[in-house]
This record gives structure tokens, C-alpha cells and sequence, in this order.
């Protein structure tokens, strides 16, 4: 599906809006990219007007969040042309560029966008296990699992018992890029085994 991109004003008006719904549980724009991302490159995308309940989470159900069906209609439409501009970055081989948010330091920590990510997959935890389970591709996953749990309240799910040193850290900030793109390839390619299978 093809139409005009986004515009800065655009991203604006929608960041502002998951902002406003952040104490209610809302994905901030990172996140919901990073969310976005993985049910875009996963095994099946799944629209972004299904998802809306885990998007906007406790607002969703709040009839003020949203003073009018009109500004409902336009907040689902921002979702969607954010959507489009993943889906045809991935369909067209652009280079795939995570949305990170710096912090008022200016420092980028990727965190939020790799927690949107693994939410994305949990929606198909069995589809995802194919990755998980090939011992040569699931390293792609390595980078995202270890931002998405870096500050885990369980130290057990942490990769690291002490934050990562700036290294690792841009590291595997390095790697998101490259690994999404991968996925993506590796479930089109198991999608095209599935349309076409040998007689």
C-alpha cells in the first residue's frame, strides 16, 4: 500500500499524543516503533488497528482519551502511515532505521524500542520459536533480547548483573539495523517455502 510518508509534523502530532496516554500504560513513539518492527519483519504482520489495545493500554478503554471519534480516526491513521514506512522499507530493501529517542543528555539507549520489539514478538511466541530454534540465525535476536532486558527488575533476565559498559551498549545498538533486517528475510523465507511447497 503506497502513500505519502509521514511528515515531521505528522510524527509530532503522534508522538505528542502516545505522550499525553503514558500514564496509562501507552507505548511511547520508540517503542511502538520497536513494536511495529517485529510484527513486521515476524512471520505474519498483524495490522496496527488490531493492536491498538496494547498500544494505547489502560486508554484504550478510557472514553476521555479520545474527545471525538474524528480525533480516534486520525490518531489510527497516524499509526498506519508509521506503519506503511516500515513495511516499505522492508518490502523495498531500504536500509531499516530504528526510531531511539534520545534521552536530555542526548544519550540514545535503545531500551524501549528493544521491550516494543519483544512485545511484538509475544503476540506469535510459537511463529517466533523458528528463530529461537535455528542455532545459525537466532543469534540475530542477541542484541534486542539484551536492550530489552538490560534494566530488568529480575537481575536473572539480565545479560549483565551491572549495566553494559558504552561499548557493548553501542554495540548492540549497532546491531538492531542489521538483525531486523535479517529477520525479515528469514520468515519471507520460510513464508515462500509455505506458498510454494516442493511437490
Amino acid at each position: 500500500m503506497k502513500r505519502e510518508p509521514l511528515t515531521d509534523l505528522d510524527y509530532q502530532r503522534l508522538a505528542a499524543t502516545l505522550a499525553r496516554h503514558r500514564e496509562q500504560q501507552c507505548m511511547s513513539l520508540e517503542q511502538l516503533d520497536g513494536f511495529f518492527s517485529a510484527l513486521l519483519s515476524g512471520p505474519m504482520p498483524i495490522k496496527p488497528a488490531e493492536c491498538l489495545p496494547i498500544i494505547l493500554g489502560e486508554a484504550f478503554d478510557d472514553e476521555s482519551a479520545f474527545p471525538t471519534s474524528k480525533a480516534l480516526e486520525q490518531f489510527a491513521d497516524l499509526l498506519l502511515g508509521h506503519w506503511l514506512e516500515i513495511s516499505n522499507t522492508l518490502q523495498e530493501g531500504r536500509p531499516f532505521h530504528p526510531w531511539l529517542q534520545e534521552d536530555q543528555d542526548g544519550a540514545v539507549h535503545g531500551n524501549e524500542w528493544a521491550q516494543g520489539f519483544v512485545e511484538g514478538m509475544q503476540l506469535m511466541q510459537e511463529d517466533w520459536g523458528l528463530l529461537f530454534d535455528d542455532a545459525e540465525q537466532a543469534p540475530l535476536l542477541e542484541p534486542i533480547m539484551a536492550l530489552a532486558f538490560e534494566n530488568h527488575p529480575d537481575e536473572d533476565m539480565r545479560p549483565y548483573l551491572d549495566a553494559a559498559d558504552a561499548g557493548q551498549h553501542s554495540a548492540w545498538l549497532a546491531q538492531i539495523s542489521p538483525s531486523v533486517e535479517a529477520i525479515y528475510h528469514f520468515f519471507e523465507a520460510l513464508r515462500l517455502d509455505l506458498d510454494n511447497p516442493e511437490d
